[in-house]
């Protein structure tokens, strides 16, 4: 199962563990569909045309299910930056992502 670790801008402290870093395996079909959580985020249509809705309660239940290490009862002091950056890992889950496009040299 693919794994993503998220690099905090410091150290932090909880439960007598330091850490630096976060890091967070990849959701399930089971968590994404059985569990009921859906995407963490979605377009919306709005008049000026659409925008990324992000959706913090779900981003929190997967992030209660995925935190490898640290576990989930250790980010909770996590700076607004930091808490940023694992919604924005979390939301990345669900995006494909594009093919390299580099082409072979001769």
């Amino acid at each position: 199962m693919t794994e993503t670790i998220v690099k905090l801008s410091k150290s932090y402290t909880a439960h007598e563990k330091s850490f630096d870093a976060v890091t967070l395996r990849e959701p399930t079909y089971s968590e994404i569909y059985r569990d009921g959580l859906g995407r963490p985020s979605d377009w919306q249509p709005t008049q000026h045309g659409p925008m990324l809705v992000k959706y913090p309660e779900v981003v929190d239940a997967y992030l209660q299910r995925i935190c490898v290490n640290p576990g989930y009862e250790s980010i909770g002091a996590l700076n607004a930056i930091d808490s940023l950056k694992l919604e924005e890992a979390v939301t990345d889950f669900f995006r494909e992502k594009k093919a390299s496009l580099i082409s072979p040299t001769d």
